[in-house]
Formats: C-alpha cells, sequence, structure tokens
C-alpha cells in the first residue's frame, strides 16, 4: 500500500531545496512565521494551505503528491494525456493537409 507523505517534511524539504527563507515564505503567505513552523510539524495539510505554499514557493506540491500514487493511477492520467496528444497531432496533420490544399488554389489563380 502507498503512503502519503508527512506533509510537513515534504514542504519544509522543498521550501530548502528551493533556497527560500521560512520568514520570506511567510511574508508571501501573509501568515506569521509561526505558521509556516507549525506546518512542518502536520503530517497533513489543507488543500488551500498545500496550494498556498506552491504559489509561494513557486513549486507544484500537488505533483509531489501524485508521485505516491499507485502506479495503476499514473499511468491512467498518462493514458489520458497521451490520448488528447494523439487526438491533436491528428488535427495538425488534417489542418495542415488543408493548408496546403489551400496554398495549391492560391498558385493556380495567380
Amino acid at each position: 500500500m502507498n503512503t502519503l507523505p508527512h506533509m510537513g517534511e515534504l514542504i519544509k524539504k522543498r521550501i530548502i531545496e528551493k533556497k527560500i527563507s521560512f520568514s520570506e515564505v511567510a511574508r508571501r503567505m501573509k501568515v506569521s512565521p509561526p505558521t509556516i513552523n507549525s506546518y512542518f510539524h502536520q503530517s497533513t495539510l489543507q488543500t488551500k494551505v498545500l496550494f498556498n505554499i506552491s504559489i509561494a514557493i513557486e513549486h507544484n506540491l500537488f505533483a509531489d503528491i501524485m508521485q505516491y500514487l499507485p502506479q495503476n493511477i499514473q499511468n491512467a492520467n498518462n493514458t489520458t494525456f497521451r490520448n488528447t496528444i494523439i487526438q491533436q497531432q491528428e488535427q495538425i496533420a488534417e489542418l495542415s493537409k488543408e493548408i496546403n490544399i489551400y496554398k495549391q488554389i492560391l498558385n493556380n489563380n495567380k
């Protein structure tokens, strides 16, 4: 079974990696430094807090959490993404054909 990481430890690690002081993160979030420090001791945090920290440190904490999901769930998301890309590539190919037809028509009318 996959386990959720200790969120406080995860955010502390990311802040240190980004080389941002804890007081700067607090300032960006408009909270007190003791509030930021209290987050480091919490194993779980509300989505809103994670969202605001992500913005403050310019790092997607949700992507970090996603790495802890079972592989089959991660693959399901990747499959959907790949299918979207394939559909868009097919549309681009069709549009390119249309553009070439229009170019030929324009060249024949000169």
